[in-house]
């Protein structure tokens, strides 16, 4: 028997209707694509770089920190003072006054020296020298070698002490009156102050057991 064909309907055709933002999209890509690849530069300039990555260091204990600053303020530090001489001045610097006692003015100089001998002191050390002196000994005055650029001086009472001047780098004065023991303390303040200082001051030792010439020691007065 003949088969009844049964007509197919034609199917109406869909029409694809894009946005205009794809539209712009396809003719952006397409007009790349057409660039020549030799205008671009390279592909390796885009990478991105490698992270560098940090070595850790490696843990100290606190132990060894510690010992380590230890060490380094020992090598540096500068030896410990040392008082070479320590007292009043000289008694000697009284005794004219106190034979001019039997007039009515030599009493004012003669308690001007028993007030010296009860207030003032001299000090020198390794690294300093100190007078205290004024009423109560309050007043202190300190003086690196290093500050000393020359050093005169006069004896009394036939070498048994003597008179310092002492010029400083910033045009200060310094006097030490009748300082004892002269020759021995006189030896070693020139052994400590610097090679221009000696030179200046046209030094020759005075005692026959002057110390050894030292270079001074680089510390601040404190």
């Amino acid at each position: 028997p003949a088969q009844s064909r049964i007509p197919l309907e034609a199917s109406p055709r869909k029409t694809l209707i894009m946005p205009k933002s794809s539209s712009i999209v396809l003719i952006a890509t397409a007009a790349l694509a057409a660039v020549d690849a030799s205008v671009l530069p390279h592909a390796s300039a885009f990478r991105a770089p490698r992270p560098v990555f940090a070595r850790a260091r490696p843990s100290t204990s606190p132990f060894l920190v510690m010992q380590a600053k230890k060490e380094k303020a020992a090598a540096v530090a500068p030896p410990p003072e040392v008082t070479f001489f320590e007292g009043p001045p000289s008694w000697t610097e009284a005794i004219v006054p106190g034979i001019s006692i039997i007039t009515v003015l030599g009493i004012v100089p003669f308690a001007a020296a028993l007030s010296r001998q009860a207030w003032t002191r001299y000090k020198i050390t390794n690294r300093r020298i100190s007078i205290q002196s004024g009423w109560g000994g309050n007043d202190l005055v300190e003086v690196v070698y290093r500050d000393i650029a020359s050093v005169k001086f006069i004896y009394r009472f036939g070498g048994l002490s003597g008179d310092m001047v002492m010029d400083l780098t910033d045009g200060a004065k310094l006097e030490i009156r009748s300082m004892p023991e002269f020759e021995k303390n006189y030896d070693y303040i020139m052994s400590q102050v610097s090679p221009a200082c000696r030179e200046a001051s046209d030094y020759k030792p005075l005692s026959k057991d002057s110390p050894a010439i030292v270079e001074p020691v680089a510390a601040e007065s404190e």
